[in-house]
């Protein structure tokens, strides 16, 4: 991995971290913007280098998960957005096995 990988893996972890904590509390959610948000956190796992994406999958499918958790709870396990991060959580979880 070089210097761009470990940027790109920090960047992708301060967007998700920062989604995981925006979603903690429930309260004052501006739901428009979590498409946006869930989509530039998948397109940029899916742009990592496979060495980099296997590096971070099992974190970043940790985190993910909690995403995912606090978006079916708040807005049903049919949500758009909860399916969307349910789908995120399972690629992340098939990174951690099959790149490396």
């Amino acid at each position: 991995m070089d210097a761009s990988d470990i940027e790109r893996v920090y960047g992708l972890a301060a967007r998700v971290g920062s989604l995981e904590g925006y979603l903690y509390t429930g309260e004052d959610i501006e739901t428009e913007y979590l498409p946006g948000w869930l989509g530039n956190i998948e397109r940029e796992f899916n742009e990592l280098a496979p060495e980099a994406r296997a590096a971070c999958a099992s974190a970043h499918h940790e985190v993910l998960r909690k995403v995912a958790a606090y978006l079916g709870k708040f807005y049903g396990a049919d949500d758009a957005n909860a399916l969307k991060a349910q789908g995120m959580v399972d690629a992340a979880k098939g990174a951690m096995g099959s790149e490396g």
